[in-house]
């Protein structure tokens, strides 16, 4: 019952207080609040920056790589494929096929 009670009254002061300040909010202006915050300056340089120059420069400069890389990736190519070539021309010399028949030439 007391602890009814007294939860009772903690609610009531609290919400008083919220009314308070709701009342007292309107009355304090921005213009009173002026404090300095390092993200200002942050701001202020940020905006500085050449963002589009950035950009286009970075995007010129993937462009010359990517396609550094798409001659280095077809010059591979083509090495694996001559290597490849060799190991299958390679390979059909040592083997001979089931179907192939065997030549005597001593036997006349």
């Amino acid at each position: 019952m007391y602890n009814f009670i007294l939860q009772t009254i903690v609610m009531l002061s609290l919400g008083a207080l919220i009314y308070l300040v709701a009342r007292a909010v309107p009355r304090v202006s921005e213009t009173e609040i002026k404090t300095f915050s390092p993200g200002d300056s942050l701001d202020r340089w940020i905006k500085k920056l050449p963002l589009e120059k950035m950009d286009a420069w970075l995007s010129s400069q993937l462009e010359k790589f990517l396609r550094k890389f798409k001659v280095a990736v077809l010059k591979l190519d083509n090495l694996l494929t001559k290597h490849l070539s060799n190991l299958k021309s390679v390979a059909t010399e040592e083997k001979p096929t089931l179907f192939e028949k065997k030549e005597d030439n001593d036997i006349k």
